[in-house]
């Protein structure tokens, strides 16, 4: 097989997520098909065929993006990692999804991805089911052979209210691997970690927290909402001078028609309030566009954003150069007509009791 095609995951890679209902799902990488199973394993029949199809080419159930040499996709960024060393077939690196419990409801998610979201999210798609949390969900990891492991990346729902999260810490732990291992986490920024999860990640070799965050001020609350801007601003300085375990930090934007006009509040908000890691190690940011699935992110597209704010919107992100992924942006807007983002934006005020042109800042709002 052509190196330009190889993967570390293909051998050394494992992601356990969770569906809506309750089921757990298996593949080598958050970019790869999942198959839903009972049974977790290794050696996997699905990872095994994905393997033996490594040998002559990209594997079928992997993203297609990861079938074009050199794409900036999951494959590339793993050539990056200094943990892979090819030996054979061992976990080097973990992926946890494994409850989709959250306390918000974005704007862009679902009840897919979110518990929160349970109670109105038909209101919008009823063809998505209520989210059924799984009881025990570390059976599915505790029998796993973890003594080669080095990274585990844990994502949600929100990972901090996961209780097994800090589990598998305390069981890598007790093999004496933690020390190892290096973490990181997506998180929304509302949760602090309990004192006993801060003694285990100071055990790690590091932490990193990937913010999603997605504007500041009253355009941060609409969109992630009922999160208060002041309190996560207060949390991420808090774990900026956490002492104990060294925390790296990285902040993200999900980028639609909504909050377009915020991003130079949330580029110089990070300029100015979060350049650097609890031990001086240089943070990072970036945004990306949103992405179609969830109905908000289906409606929030920027292709969507009403043709007179085009130029606006051009002249906002070309003066954000220094924004990785803001000027990749400009691609996208305005090519279709669509009034769904408005009839969103109205139903979500009537459940929540907010006003959409008094908090998401920008020109967007002038639009009746």
């Amino acid at each position: 097989m052509s190196n330009d095609f190889f993967c570390n995951y293909y051998d050394q890679g494992l992601f356990i997520g969770s569906t809506p209902h309750g089921q757990n799902t298996i593949a080598m990488c958050c970019w790869q098909e999942k198959m839903i199973t009972d049974t977790i394993t290794f050696d996997h029949s699905y990872l095994q065929s994905s393997r033996t199809q490594s040998q002559s080419h990209v594997p079928d159930k992997c993203s297609h993006l990861c079938k074009h040499a050199n794409h900036h996709n999951e494959r590339i960024r793993a050539t990056q990692e200094s943990y892979w060393d090819n030996s054979g077939q061992k976990i080097k690196k973990l992926h946890l999804e494994q409850s989709l419990i959250c306390n918000l409801t974005c704007i862009s998610c679902s009840s897919a991805q979110s518990s929160a979201w349970n109670t109105h999210y038909h209101l919008f798609d009823n063809s998505k089911s209520i989210i059924r949390l799984k009881k025990y969900p570390e059976h599915v990891w505790e029998n796993l052979d973890l003594s080669e492991l080095s990274h585990i990346h844990f994502t949600g729902g929100e990972p901090l209210l996961n209780p097994d999260n800090l589990k598998i810490l305390q069981h890598l732990d007790n093999i004496g691997r933690l020390h190892s291992v290096s973490l990181t986490y997506n998180t929304n920024g509302t949760v602090r970690p309990v004192q006993e999860w801060i003694d285990l990640w100071t055990k790690a070799k590091w932490v990193r927290l990937h913010f999603s965050l997605d504007g500041v001020g009253s355009t941060f609350e609409y969109t992630r909402y009922p999160a208060a801007w002041a309190q996560v601003h207060e949390n991420i300085q808090w774990f900026r001078q956490l002492q104990g375990p060294c925390v790296l930090i990285e902040v993200n934007a999900i980028v639609g028609l909504h909050n377009v006009f915020n991003m130079p509040e949330f580029f110089h908000w990070w300029q100015h309030n979060c350049q650097t890691g609890n031990q001086g190690d240089p943070s990072h940011i970036f945004a990306r566009a949103i992405e179609p699935t969830s109905h908000g992110g289906k409606v929030l597209s920027l292709k969507y954003l009403p043709r007179e704010f085009k130029q606006q919107a051009v002249d906002v992100l070309q003066s954000l150069k220094e924004l990785p992924g803001s000027t990749e942006l400009i691609f996208l807007l305005c090519k279709e007509d669509s009034t769904q983002w408005l009839e969103y934006f109205e139903k979500l005020d009537q459940i929540r009791g907010t006003n959409w042109k008094q908090c998401l800042q920008g020109l967007i709002k002038d639009k009746q």
